[in-house]
């Protein structure tokens, strides 16, 4: 099936392009989409806008009015993790092989229409790489219940710059309370077991369907919603075991879950590594069963998105993707001597060409501000690891 590429030029930016991503992932889609205009910020920096939910009844009095308990807001404005990437035109290489190509296509009558289709080839695959950054961001978010990690200032700067955001309150010193580990009771109480693939030093063996139960009992009295059960393969495998291991969860587990697949469309069928492989009853709540094992490439190989320990318990929706704007130049006003050479370009995904004209170089970068943020505490329970 052929990738459609949505490109609109910016009357502000003669040389922007703004690239809808052609290859959707699934974490970004299902459960930290970003929509317009209230995910996207005219400002670097993003305003975290949330609670952590309100379920208290209110009180029976014959007159007056009873104090409530004060509800904790969290509302501020935070930096945002960057994600900038180029790549230039090769004139040696496979790069003029493709131009070659495409100056034969009937699309493509000239010379220059043949850069331009190359340059949003080029710029597409940027978008891809990006979204890859960010399904890794989403990850992090899942898994520390905060964005959590360093960057370097610039290519040729390599001061770190941290990133430090948390969505649960800290003071004192307190942990992450959207986590539980294996074989301990929804409230942490009780001793741990060992984990799902029998690691860890705790006593006991791997319990991994009463995980599941524990961690959605944890997240329903929170006011929390329990709809997927999102996990990695392996971990699959280890909750498929045990539930099949004992003829008392047989009859809790649909048939499809033991066939692939990606039942009542869920999600989109071109996200890449995602399977719904059927639903199960955990303790009277259904939940869909998806695996998920895509994954990126860098310098030490190939990663899945989700560690092969990863098991969460969540909803659609439960989070949101803001976006805060990039400086980016404006070639018009650098060339005719303005004042407002750099611009702030709200988007997702920010795609501009580049024209070394010394060096002969035609390049396109990408540039992206992302933050994955839950939209209040409680949207979702994650597994520890027992160490």
């Amino acid at each position: 099936m052929a990738s459609t590429i949505s490109v609109y030029d910016v009357s502000a930016q003669p040389r922007m392009l703004l690239i809808e991503d052609t290859r959707p992932k699934l974490l970004q889609e299902r459960y930290f989409p970003t929509r317009e205009p209230e995910d996207l910020f005219d400002a670097k920096k993003v305003v975290l806008d949330f609670d952590e939910g309100d379920y208290e009844s209110g009180a029976f009095v014959k007159c007056g009015y009873k104090d409530g308990n004060t509800t904790t807001y969290f509302a501020n404005a935070v930096d945002t993790p960057r994600v900038g990437i180029s790549d230039s035109i090769d004139t040696c290489n496979k790069d003029r092989v493709m131009f070659e190509s495409l100056c034969r296509n009937d699309l493509s009558p000239s010379h220059a229409d043949a850069l331009d289709a190359l340059l949003r080839i080029k710029a597409a695959r940027l978008v891809n790489r990006a979204s890859r950054s960010i399904e890794r961001l989403c990850v992090t978010a899942l898994q520390n219940n905060a964005i959590q990690f360093t960057m370097d200032t610039s290519p040729t700067d390599s001061t770190q710059v941290t990133i430090d955001v948390e969505y649960f309150d800290s003071t004192g010193g307190a942990t992450n309370p959207q986590v539980l580990l294996p074989g301990k009771s929804w409230d942490d109480s009780g001793t741990a077991t060992k984990n799902w693939d029998g690691t860890g030093t705790a006593s006991g063996s791997a319990t991994p369907y009463q995980d599941v139960c524990n961690m959605i009992t944890k997240l329903v009295t929170h006011g929390g919603r329990a709809e997927d059960l999102l996990m990695s393969e392996k971990a699959w495998n280890y909750l498929r075991a045990d539930m099949f291991a004992n003829q008392n969860f047989k009859d809790q587990i649909h048939y499809t879950a033991i066939a692939n697949g990606n039942i009542e469309g869920l999600f989109s069928e071109e996200i890449e590594g995602a399977k719904c492989v059927g639903q199960a009853q955990f303790n009277g709540h259904v939940l869909n069963l998806i695996t998920y094992n895509a994954g990126y490439k860098d310098s030490l190989g190939w990663h899945q998105f989700l560690p092969d320990n990863f098991v969460c318990v969540l909803a659609p929706n439960c989070g949101r993707t803001l976006c805060g704007a990039c400086a980016l130049p404006n070639p018009v006003a650098m060339l005719n001597g303005g004042a407002a050479d750099i611009k702030q370009v709200v988007g997702k995904y920010l795609v501009s060409k580049y024209y070394d004209f010394a060096n002969e170089i035609v390049a396109v970068r990408c540039a992206s501000n992302p933050l994955p943020s839950p939209r209040s505490m409680w949207r979702w329970v994650t597994l520890g690891t027992n160490t």
